[in-house]
């Protein structure tokens, strides 16, 4: 049995607004109420200001507030779909999550790849990264050991 742990980088600040937007629209929610989350999230406005030097302000496209109670739902929701096509067990935990899977012969290790890749592609269409650092695997077999370098199969 292989376990990869990943944790997302910066994950309740990478949500993009218009992809979590997308995606709640695809569960129908009602109009009104879609509005509103719009709304709650697209009214920031952030600045950098250096020595005393301030940039002009711009609106701020990314994130939901995690001390917030909506923001960690609106999250959940937002990666909903990580395990769609997943062949292996995939658990979702807010911004930490586990992929387990058989690997004691090859075709059961090459599953764990093929997730590894697919779950790769779903961050590279949702703007948002892995924290390579974090992301660590576990080994628990009795017999031969099938490796798994994270880092070689699972870009971070």
């Amino acid at each position: 049995m292989n376990v990869v742990y990943f944790v997302f980088s910066k994950a309740f600040h990478a949500v993009s607004h218009k992809i979590l937007i997308e995606k709640l629209m695809k569960y129908r929610l009602n109009e009104q109420s879609l509005k509103w989350i719009e709304n709650w999230l697209n009214g920031g406005a952030q600045r950098v200001a250096i020595s005393g030097t301030k940039s002009g302000w711009r609106p701020v496209t990314s994130g939901t507030p995690h001390v917030s109670i909506l923001g960690p739902v609106l999250f959940n929701i937002f990666i909903n779909d990580l395990d769609d096509g997943a062949v292996c067990t995939l658990s979702k935990f807010a911004d930490d999550s586990k992929l387990g899977g058989v690997a004691d012969i090859p075709e059961g290790h090459a599953a764990i790849r093929r997730d590894l890749n697919r779950l790769e592609k779903w961050a590279d269409r949702n703007l948002t990264k892995f924290s390579k650092g974090k992301c660590k695997v576990l080994h628990t077999m009795k017999h031969r050991r099938l490796p798994l370098d994270i880092r070689k199969h699972f870009s971070l």
